[in-house]
């Protein structure tokens, strides 16, 4: 009968820690101006990273202060990036000028800034742990 109990706890132990939760907290801390929405797009797929409609989750907030805080939770440990652009005119897309350089903020996780083309998952990735908290500037 013992070894029946250990057994169950074993397996039981072993499920909750295959199926630890997260949280992580955003906060981008430069918003020019106090207008229009930001969008952020968390994803959690190097095939998916900032293809449109492959988020793994978004959230959408009109802009009330020139720092917003987005908080995702309930998710999976592992490895994000994160994608977020401010939609000043609140259009539901992300300007471009003729070249495809975006004419409003926008920010990766890691700060990255790209140079000649768009950053790469690798280049922004991040471990999710208990509850993680990034920071990330927006790209004017």
């Amino acid at each position: 009968m013992m070894r029946y109990i250990l057994v169950l706890a074993l397996f039981f132990g072993l499920q909750k820690g295959y199926a630890q939760q997260g949280q992580l907290k955003i906060t981008i801390p430069n918003i020019d101006k106090i207008e229009g929405k930001i969008q952020v797009s968390l994803y959690n797929s190097k095939d998916k990273f900032i293809k449109k409609g492959q988020e793994y989750k978004s959230q959408i907030r009109n802009v009330k202060s020139n720092s917003e805080t987005f908080i995702f939770k309930n998710l999976p440990v592992g490895v994000y990036a994160v994608a977020l652009y401010h939609d000043e005119n609140s259009d539901g897309k992300c300007n471009t000028n003729l070249i495809g350089i975006p004419k409003e903020g926008y920010g990766f996780s890691q700060n990255f800034k790209p140079s000649l083309s768009a950053p790469k998952f690798d280049d922004t990735k991040f471990k999710l742990e208990n509850e993680t908290e990034i920071s990330v500037k927006l790209i004017y």
